[in-house]
C-alpha cells in the first residue's frame, strides 16, 4: 500500500489529544501534592498521634486509696483487689458493634447493657484513642468468662484495682461515706485535677471532705501493643503515690454504742470532748450499708434508698436541723449573764403563764413554779423565766451571742461537707425572709428554743461544751492525724480556738451549777440520766414540731408520729472536771428528760466502764407519749 503522509488536520488531532493529556496530568498530580500537603503539613501531627496509637497505648496506672482508721488505730475502711474493664472507643467498632459488645459484656457481668452503652457514648469525645474505664468491681469469674471472648471482641483490656472494702459496713456509714464514679460536674472541677471518667471518688463523709489526701496520684505507662491491644513491651513507666491515710477522732466502742442505743428510731448522738472538740462518736439512725457501694451500686438500691421516707442517706447529726427546745436555755443564760441582763440572783415570778399584749405565753409546768433564780429556773426549766429573760435581752443582742460565743447560724467547718448552719433569727433576717417586721412576741418562743430557731445535734453539743470547759468555742473536727503509706506522721490536727465567752467566771460556775442540778439534785427535769459514781450536769429539752392547734382533736397520747415532739437531752460529766459531751436528739418520741435522758446516761455509762459495749445494749423499748403544751420538759 503506497505510503501517506500525515495531513495538517491529523497534526492539529494529535496537538490537542497531548494537550489535554498533559495538563491532567498536571491536575492529577497538583492534587497529589496538595493532598500529601494536607495529610503530611496541616494534619500531620493528629494523623502521627492516629498513627502512633495504632502500636503504642498510654494508660494510668491506678494509685492505692489511703486507710481511714479509728483513734485507736483501727482500720475501718481498707483496700481489696478488685478488677476494672477499661475501653478503648477507637477501637471497639462501628455502632452497632458497640451495641452487641454493650450486651455481650452485659450479660456476662449483670450489668445494664443500656448503661453501659450510653457510658460509651461518654468516651467517645473526651478520650476515643485511649483506655476509659467501662466496668468496675469485677470479681475474677467475671473477668475469665470475659477472657474467653476476648477474641470475639475488640476494644477491651482489663486492669487490677483496689476496691474500697468497709470492715463493718454498718458502722459509722455516715461519717465514713462511700465512693462513686466521678461525675461530668466534678471532672470540670478545679477539686479533682488528673482524674478522668470512670474514676472513683468519695460522695459523701469524710471519703468526700478528705478526697485530696486519701486520693493519692495516678501513674503513667507507656507501651507498644498488638493490633487486638495484647501488651508487646513496656516502654516507660512512672509509679503511683499512694494516698495518705486518716486517723479519725472516733471511738469505735463509743460508736458502736451510740448507734445500738439509737437502734432503728430516727435521730441522732453526738459524743465529743470538750476539752478539744474532737468528736468521739457521730451517731445517725436510720442508716445505711457502706457494703451496698462496694463496685458499684445498683440503680434499684440507689432509688430504694433515695426514696425512703425516712432518709436513711441523711447525717442528721450535722444535716438535721431542728429547734433545740430548752437546751437553747443554756445559750440564753450564758447570753444574758453576759450582757448583764440578769446575775445568778435575779428572781423572775412564775404562774404558769406570762401574758404579753393578747397573747398568753404558758410554761410546760402549768400550776407555775413560783419565785425563780438562775439556779431553779435551769434545775426545773422554767419557761417563765427565760420569757423574761428574752424580754430584756431582746432577739438582736440574743442572736450576736449566739453567734459569737456558740457558733450558731454558720457551718463551722466538721470534716464533712454536709454540715448545715442552722437558723439563728433576728430583725434583719425577718426583714429580709418575709418582708415583714419584727414582733415582740416572736422573741418568746425563741427564748425557749422554739420559733425560728434551728439547731443541729452538733451545734447544740458545741454549746454544751463550751458551757462545760468554760467559756471556750473551738473548732468541732472528726481527723485526728494524716500520716503517709508508711505510718510518718504528715498532719497532725491541733485545737481551733474559734471565740472566747466574756463572761464573769463566778457567773460560768453558777450556769454549770444549775446544769449539774438538772441531773443530780430533787426536783431536776434531767434525774434519768444518772449514772452511779458519776456527777453529770445536763439540760432536757422537748421541741414542738407544730402549734397546739394542729394537738386539738386528739386524745392524750393518741397524736400522729408526725406530730410528736422531738426529745433532747445534752450533758457532760464529770460535772466539776468535764471530759465528755453527750448530746442526744430522739426524733417524734415525746420529752426529753422521760425519753432521751435514758439514752445519754447510758452512753455516759458505757464511756465511763471501759466493759460496757453493744452486747450488753438492752433492746429499745417503746414508751407512751405524754403530750405537752408549749413548754420546755416533760
Amino acid at each position: 500500500m503506497p505510503w501517506k503522509s500525515e495531513t495538517p488536520a491529523d497534526n492539529a488531532g494529535e496537538s490537542g489529544r497531548f494537550f489535554w493529556i498533559h495538563w491532567a496530568l498536571i491536575l492529577a498530580f497538583g492534587l497529589i501534592v496538595s493532598r500529601l500537603w494536607v495529610l503530611q503539613i496541616a494534619m500531620g501531627e493528629e494523623y502521627r498521634e492516629k498513627s502512633d496509637t495504632n502500636h503504642t497505648r498510654f494508660t494510668q496506672i491506678p494509685t492505692t486509696r489511703g486507710l481511714i482508721m479509728d483513734r485507736d488505730g483501727r482500720v475501718l475502711v481498707e483496700n481489696s483487689v478488685s478488677f476494672e474493664l477499661l475501653l478503648t472507643p477507637k477501637e471497639a467498632g462501628e455502632d452497632f458493634e458497640v451495641k452487641a459488645l454493650s450486651a455481650e459484656v452485659g450479660r456476662v457481668t449483670g450489668r445494664d447493657p443500656q448503661e453501659l452503652y450510653q457510658k460509651f457514648k461518654g468516651f467517645q469525645n473526651a478520650r476515643a484513642f485511649e483506655p476509659n474505664v467501662w466496668i468496675t468491681g469485677l470479681s475474677r469469674a467475671d473477668i475469665a468468662l470475659l477472657e474467653t471472648r476476648r477474641y470475639q471482641t475488640r476494644g477491651l483490656s482489663v486492669r487490677v484495682n483496689g476496691m474500697r472494702r468497709p470492715v463493718n459496713g454498718n458502722f459509722a456509714p455516715h461519717v465514713i461515706g462511700y465512693l462513686g464514679e466521678i461525675n461530668q460536674a466534678q471532672l470540670q472541677s478545679e477539686k479533682y485535677p488528673g482524674l478522668s471518667q470512670g474514676d472513683l471518688i468519695g460522695q459523701s463523709g469524710v471519703e468526700q471532705s478528705m478526697e485530696p489526701y486519701l486520693q493519692g496520684q495516678k501513674g503513667q505507662r507507656l507501651m507498644t501493643v498488638d493490633s487486638r491491644g495484647r501488651l508487646l513491651e513496656e516502654l516507660e513507666s512512672k509509679y503511683p503515690d499512694p494516698g495518705l491515710s486518716l486517723h479519725l477522732t472516733i471511738d469505735s466502742r463509743m460508736q458502736r454504742v451510740s448507734q445500738a442505743l439509737l437502734g432503728e428510731r430516727a435521730g441522732a448522738i453526738v459524743v465529743m470532748d470538750p476539752r478539744n472538740f474532737e468528736i468521739l462518736a457521730l451517731a445517725s439512725s436510720p442508716y445505711f450499708n457502706l457494703d451496698d457501694f462496694m463496685g458499684g451500686i445498683s440503680t434499684e438500691r440507689w432509688k430504694s434508698l433515695v426514696d425512703d421516707p425516712n432518709h436513711p442517706m441523711e447525717n442528721r447529726a450535722v444535716s438535721g436541723q431542728y429547734p433545740p427546745g430548752s437546751t437553747f436555755k443554756i445559750v440564753m443564760s450564758i447570753s444574758a449573764l453576759s450582757e448583764g441582763v440578769i446575775t445568778p440572783d435575779t428572781v423572775f415570778h412564775c404562774a404558769g403563764a406570762l401574758r404579753l399584749g393578747n397573747h398568753l405565753f404558758g410554761c410546760w409546768n402549768k400550776r407555775g413554779h413560783g419565785s425563780v433564780n438562775l439556779h431553779r429556773s435551769l434545775k426545773e426549766s422554767c419557761d417563765v423565766y427565760y420569757y423574761e429573760v428574752g424580754r430584756r435581752l431582746g432577739v438582736d443582742r440574743l442572736a450576736k451571742k449566739a453567734r459569737a460565743f456558740f457558733g450558731l447560724g454558720r457551718a463551722l467547718g466538721v470534716d464533712l461537707t454536709t454540715e448545715q448552719p442552722g437558723l439563728v433569727p433576728d430583725q434583719d433576717w425577718k426583714t429580709r425572709r418575709f418582708k415583714a417586721p419584727w414582733n415582740a412576741g416572736e422573741t418568746l418562743p425563741v427564748s425557749i428554743g422554739q420559733g425560728y430557731l434551728l439547731a443541729t445535734p452538733l451545734q447544740v453539743a458545741q454549746y454544751t461544751a463550751v458551757a462545760a470547759n468554760g467559756g471556750t468555742l473551738m473548732r468541732p473536727h472528726l481527723v485526728r492525724e494524716i500520716t503517709d503509706f508508711e505510718g510518718q506522721l504528715i498532719r497532725r490536727v491541733e485545737p481551733e480556738i474559734i471565740s472566747q465567752v466574756d463572761i464573769n467566771p463566778d457567773f460560768m460556775r453558777k450556769v454549770r451549777g444549775g446544769l449539774e442540778a438538772v441531773a443530780m439534785e430533787p426536783g431536776g427535769t434531767g434525774r434519768r440520766a444518772q449514772v452511779p459514781g458519776i456527777r453529770i450536769a445536763g439540760k432536757t429539752g422537748t421541741a414542738q414540731v407544730v402549734s397546739l392547734k394542729r394537738y386539738q382533736g386528739y386524745a392524750r397520747g393518741g397524736r400522729p408520729y408526725k406530730y410528736q415532739d422531738h426529745a433532747w437531752y445534752t450533758s457532760y460529766a464529770p460535772a466539776d472536771d468535764p471530759e465528755v459531751v453527750v448530746t442526744v436528739l430522739l426524733e417524734h418520741s415525746g420529752g426529753g428528760g422521760a425519753v432521751a435522758g435514758p439514752v445519754a446516761g447510758k452512753v455516759l455509762a458505757a464511756y465511763f466502764d471501759q466493759s460496757i459495749d453493744t452486747t450488753l445494749m438492752p433492746p429499745y423499748q417503746a414508751q407512751p407519749d405524754k403530750p405537752s403544751g408549749w413548754k420546755g420538759e416533760l
